[in-house]
């Protein structure tokens, strides 16, 4: 009855959804019913490192992801960027798996001739059919916000190769816009605010960045832009994902760019910066809550960062030039590009900015495309939109040319670290002198990189790469201070531990695939986990066991799976086997459970959770109607025998339809020892228990002469603590929930909002009970109506 209230009240909320109503008016496609396969929402904050996302923990700027950690049993992973650190390269290989793919964010395309950048948008879309032709896109059939990539989304909105949105806009009736308004009044006057707000801490922290030596006039330009940036787009991409989920679309990925964009101009650990992730953790905090609410899929959401950024020193700001200027005193016949570093930052934010309007970009891009084309080509070309760059020079060059410039570039242009091809190796060239690459990786990065082995590989990749300048150029190595060719004070893209070091955080359960003992991610092992995620057919491997705990522990869970018919209305043995597999119990028992049903689609649940859980299983029908049966089952990784099942008493009042009832029983063998593990699940009718428990406690099942050893008695009792059928059983056996010392009984039902206690693991006195666990994520509140009870026990030697 509660399920069905639950159920109801879903339902009525959802007629009222202002997403339900947009789809309606918008005339979008979605699912025409529930399905059971898994959705995802993937989530981008772009350019959070480790270190600034536990900083931000601590200072209270993500409460919600905070709450994932300590509530949800979310896991915190470090992930690696791999070479460039920058959001192309990373996306490049967590959507197609090609690693590498460029050299730089901005770089001499060789086959065009033309030196371009990861915001051109006719360049990454042409550059994006080439990542297609190499593997398949991780979000066919989803949709994509704001990326460089669009991972072959069957929809794509806000992304430099294929923007989505308009030809929706424009077919929709002009009549409905008003209605459109009227249903996101709230949202566009929460964001106008935010933009006002925003706009003027931006306006004070830019005047206190001025009385630092800051240039105030080039920083004053992108006040207004960065506001659009980090709140206008932010709530656009969060109002477009949420109804994205309400349709049922698979998967969707979306990047959230304020951090990014702040750091970039403030610095990865100002309070400007870490201002803004609050703004990001409520919009991810938003859809979540609509995740919970989603009529077609269970969601997973993963939150993860593409790389970190580091806090450099401008070049400009610490020669007093630009690099292109101080190239070409190295190269006197050197054309400055039009293009210069300091232009660079502002060309980016302009560019997300300009993602908003989509028919100005695209013809100034034409404009744009047909002007480069024409440039006649100088000289010496010169890369530097970040940290990493390239020098390109158009005439042969002798070995010794190249160690001349390549020493000139330190030691006169003051470029911590470059980077020259000299056969199969590579040269790096630094303040303290030349070394081998990699052979010497430890004396350029030095030996605490949390990645040294990674870069070894992937640097090499960047030097070779087909559009690698000449000389490769990097504003870190170990010993130096950071810079940045481009005017901004935090930067990424080259190689230093705080732009290589980003996170991802992951439900417990995430199938997470690590290859070669790592302790981390890189973003083909994000792409493997997603696969996975979306292809696994078992789940019963991917929880490893605890490290350093004794064999001779075990853990049982007792678990009343309503039908495998969740609060939200779905039926998914899916999601049950799910909540099973989070916690590796050794032994499981369930109760309500439906074989061949009609509500639960003529499937053995039964079945399909022990083959997803890879264990051996015994079920007892309760009853039986024609060719469907409902009762209890076990579950064990061990061998296990049945010793009987059968049914318990039932009232004789012929005035009521009493529900069958029955018990089954278990030996399982565990280090040495038979187990007895009885499973049952007794009427709601306070007589009727009384005589299922007296016939539990005899001979006939408890007291029988086969039930010698350690023994377990659990299921579902529909009995309170302060029962008479609670005291009768705890007059043989102990409630290992009452026993555990320091621990608070916790209730079990119902799953949304637990206030009783009926769900029990009795035990006998062969066990020593050593933790209690009593599951409240949102996966188990909404699973089923029970909660599960899981309980480690340890055997008490004689």
């Amino acid at each position: 009855m509660i399920g069905r209230i639950e159920v109801f009240l879903r339902d009525l909320k959802r007629i009222f959804s202002r997403s339900e109503w947009t789809i309606r008016l918008l005339r979008l496609a979605k699912l025409k019913q529930p399905t059971a396969e898994p959705g995802l929402v993937m989530v981008q904050i772009d350019g959070l490192s480790m270190t600034q996302f536990n900083r931000a923990l601590q200072k209270g700027n993500l409460p919600f992801l905070q709450e994932l950690l300590s509530k949800e049993r979310y896991i915190l992973r470090s992930f690696y960027s791999g070479l460039p650190s920058n959001t192309p390269a990373v996306q490049a290989e967590l959507f197609y798996g090609v690693k590498g793919c460029i050299p730089a964010f901005h770089f001499r395309d060789r086959q065009t001739g033309r030196a371009v950048k990861m915001i051109d948008l006719a360049f990454v879309e042409e550059f994006e059919k080439r990542l297609r032709a190499q593997g398949p896109g991780l979000l066919a059939g989803g949709s994509s916000y704001s990326d460089i990539f669009t991972g072959s989304a069957k929809e794509s909105h806000c992304c430099f190769s294929r923007m989505g949105w308009e030809g929706v806009l424009w077919a929709v009736n002009p009549l409905v816009f008003p209605f459109l308004v009227i249903l996101y009044i709230d949202i566009f006057i929460r964001t106008l605010v935010l933009v006002f707000v925003e706009f003027f801490l931006a306006l004070f922290e830019c005047m206190r960045g001025a009385l630092k030596g800051r240039l105030f006039f080039r920083e004053l330009e992108l006040v207004w832009q960065r506001s659009l940036v980090c709140v206008f787009l932010r709530e656009f991409i969060t109002a477009g994902v949420c109804l994205d989920i309400m349709r049922g679309l698979p998967v969707i990925h979306l990047n959230f760019l304020g951090y990014d964009e702040q750091a970039h101009g403030r610095g990865p650990s100002s309070d400007f910066a870490h201002w803004s992730l609050r703004g990001i953790d409520d919009a991810i905090k938003r859809i979540y809550n609509v995740i919970k609410q989603s009529p077609y899929r269970h969601y997973d959401l993963w939150v993860y960062s593409d790389h970190g950024q580091a806090k450099t020193t401008p070049y400009y700001v610490k020669y007093g030039r630009t690099i292109e200027e101080a190239v070409q005193e190295l190269f006197p016949d050197t054309v400055v590009q039009v293009n210069t570093s300091l232009k660079g930052r502002r060309e980016v934010i302009k560019s997300r900015v300009s993602l908003l309007n989509q028919k100005k970009i695209r013809s100034s891009l034409k404009d744009q495309t047909s002007s480069t084309d024409a440039i006649v080509q100088p000289l010496v070309i010169v890369t530097a939109m970040g940290p990493l760059g390239h020098i390109y020079v158009n005439k042969d060059l002798s070995t010794d040319d190249i160690h001349f410039y390549a020493k000139k570039l330190v030691s006169q242009i003051k470029i911590p670290l470059v980077l020259t091809k000299e056969g199969p190796r590579v040269l790096a060239w630094t303040s303290r002198g030349c070394f081998v690459f990699p052979d010497e990786a430890e004396k350029i990065f030095g030996k605490e990189h949390p990645f040294l082995e990674e870069i070894k590989e992937d640097l090499l990749r960047v030097c070779f790469h087909p559009d690698a300048g000449e000389f490769v150029i990097a504003g870190w190595c170990e010993g130096d201070e950071a810079i940045s060719f481009p005017l901004e004070y935090g930067a990424h893209a080259s190689m230093g531990p705080e732009e290589t070091h980003a996170f991802v955080l992951l439900p417990m359960d995430a199938p997470v695939e690590i290859k070669n003992n790592k302790d981390y991610l890189r973003p083909i092992d994000l792409r493997h986990t997603v696969q996975h995620f979306f292809n696994k057919k078992t789940l019963g491997s991917l929880i490893p066991p605890a490290q350093g705990i004794s064999s001779k522990r075990l853990t049982l869970m007792s678990y009343n799976v309503h039908g495998c018919a969740g609060m939200d209305g779905c039926i998914s043995t899916e999601r049950i086997a799910r909540v099973i597999a989070r916690f590796n119990p050794d032994i499981i028992a369930l109760q309500e459970l439906d074989v061949g049903r009609l509500r639960s689609g003529k499937i053995d649940q039964v079945e399909m959770i022990a083959r997803k859980l890879e264990m051996k299983f015994h079920f007892h029908p309760a009853f039986r109607w024609k060719d469907e049966q409902y009762g209890n089952a076990i579950l064990s990784k061990y061998p296990m025998a049945l010793i009987k099942s059968g049914s318990l008493p039932r009232s004789a009042d012929k005035g009521r339809q009493y529900e069958p009832r029955g018990v089954l029983w278990v030996s399982v063998e565990f280090e040495g020892k038979k187990i007895q593990v009885f499973n049952t699940h007794l009427s709601l009718w306070p007589h009727e228990r009384d005589l299922q428990v007296d016939a539990l406690l005899s001979e006939q099942w408890l007291q029988h002469p086969d039930c010698r050893g350690p023994v377990v008695l659990c299921g579902d009792f529909n009995a309170l603590p302060r029962s008479a059928v609670y005291r009768k059983i705890c007059h043989e056996l102990r409630d290992s929930q009452a026993i555990l010392v320091g621990h608070r009984p916790r209730s079990t039902w119902f799953g949304q909002y637990p206030v009783g206690r009926i769900d029990y693991v009795f035990i006998n006195n062969d066990f020593h009970v050593r933790s209690i666990t009593v599951p409240r994520t949102d996966m188990e509140k909404i699973a089923s109506d029970h909660l599960p009870l899981i309980t480690e026990l340890d055997f008490i030697d004689p």
